[in-house]
This record gives C-alpha cells, sequence and structure tokens, in this order.
C-alpha cells in the first residue's frame, strides 16, 4: 500500500498502470474527491446486482449530465475511460478489479450480507460474460475494512451459511472476510499474486477510516477507480 501526503492510500499493482487512477479516500483527503469528475455513484443497499456501463451506450452520458437518479447495485463494471467509480464505506469492503488485457474496471461494495451472496463472483462473472475478460489478467484490490480481529458475529448461525463457518477463526465468532473474498477472487480465477489487500481495519483506525461498528455513526470514505 502506498499513501499520499494528501490522505489518500493507493494498491501498489495498480499504482503501477499507467492508465489508472485510484484512491482510497481518508478523512483527511475526502475533499478530494469532488476534484475528480464525472463521478458515479450507486445506491448501494448490500445487494448483489452488479450495474454496467459500456462506451457504446451513446444515452450514458446524456442521462448522466441530465442529473438521473443513481442505479441500485452494489457493484459497477464499465470499459469506458475517465468515468471514476466510486464505492462508499465504512466497515465493508469495497473491491477494485482492473483487467488491463480489455481495459475493463470494476468497483465493487461487498459486506458480510455481499459476501454471503458472493457479489464478488458475480462481477467476476460480468466480467467475463459482457466484457470478455479472462480472470488470469485481472487485477484486485481489497480496501481497509473491517479485520478479523473485530469481525465479531455473535447471531452468525442466523446470518451466515453453514459452509461460510470455516472462516470462522476463534470460539469468539470472529470472522475473516479478508481470506472469504481472497477465496471468492481466486475460485473466479484471479491469481493470488494479483489480488492485494491493505490488511488494515477501519475499526482499529478511526483517525483514518469511517468505522460504523466503533462509531455508529453514518460516515463514508470514498474509493474511487478510473480509467485515463
Amino acid at each position: 500500500m502506498a499513501a499520499t501526503d494528501i490522505g489518500i492510500c493507493e494498491f501498489e499493482q495498480l499504482k503501477r498502470q499507467p492508465d489508472i487512477f485510484h484512491g482510497i479516500f481518508t478523512r483527511e483527503g475526502q475533499e478530494d474527491v469532488l476534484k475528480t469528475t464525472p463521478l458515479i455513484f450507486l445506491n448501494q443497499v448490500h445487494g448483489d446486482t452488479i450495474k454496467i456501463l459500456k462506451k457504446d451506450d451513446n444515452d450514458w452520458l446524456e442521462n448522466f449530465q441530465s442529473g438521473f437518479e443513481p442505479s441500485i447495485a452494489d457493484g459497477i463494471v464499465t470499459d469506458m475511460k475517465d468515468v471514476f467509480l466510486v464505492i462508499r464505506v465504512a466497515d465493508c469492503q469495497a473491491v477494485m478489479l482492473y483487467d488491463s488485457k480489455k481495459k475493463v474496471i470494476a468497483n465493487i461494495h461487498s459486506g458480510w450480507r455481499g459476501s454471503v451472496k458472493n457479489i464478488i463472483g458475480k462481477c467476476l462473472d460480468t466480467m467475463i460474460l459482457e466484457f470478455g475478460c479472462q480472470p488470469e489478467n485481472i487485477l484486485a484490490g481489497i480496501s481497509p475494512s473491517l479485520g478479523p480481529c473485530c469481525s465479531e458475529f455473535v447471531n452468525y448461525k442466523d446470518e451466515i451459511p453453514e459452509n461460510l463457518w470455516k472462516y470462522k477463526i476463534n470460539a469468539e465468532n470472529y470472522f475473516n472476510f479478508w481470506e472469504m473474498s481472497q477465496d471468492q477472487l481466486m475460485d473466479k480465477g484471479v491469481k493470488k499474486d494479483h489480488i492485494e489487500n491493505m490488511k488494515i481495519c477501519t475499526k482499529c483506525n478511526t483517525d483514518l477510516f469511517y468505522s460504523f461498528r466503533k462509531e455508529k455513526t453514518s460516515g463514508r470514505f470514498a474509493c474511487v477507480i478510473s480509467m485515463i
């Protein structure tokens, strides 16, 4: 992970890609999000719907400029340049994907509900089916999020399917959702060495990031990716 002096964290692998702009905007860097345009937000509902934006969609930019409502979705994929895909989180993961061969990017909101529904796998399926991406060409980055140190689920037997209990890390009902996301990426064919996890727990680092678990507020930090 690389960090700038204006409150933006970056993935090392994505930082080396000349046609990618991306950043995890900390509390200090939030105002810098507004300097990028056009910003594409989603109405995030902890579901598994993936929004698709294609560069040959001639109506899209006109509709966007007229101020249409954000799509109800928790993932977004595009082959368009100069649009900034934004996911807002405060303990959930933002998972960024980039296929340098097909020139396709994605940004995913994956909280525990999204993990249970495997929204990561569904987004990769969308990249493969809609854009012809090959998983072995995709780079992935997992943002700061609730770490296994703080991911306690007292009612996990009612909330998390039994096939995912293998990610339970001790007798106190804590789960490793970082490992779960890595496995979901690899299950679709993403190479392990193409996956970068910042491994920063939001609840343990509220000086930098918002954490709903700790603060019980509505603050969110933005995770942004664009092709330029």
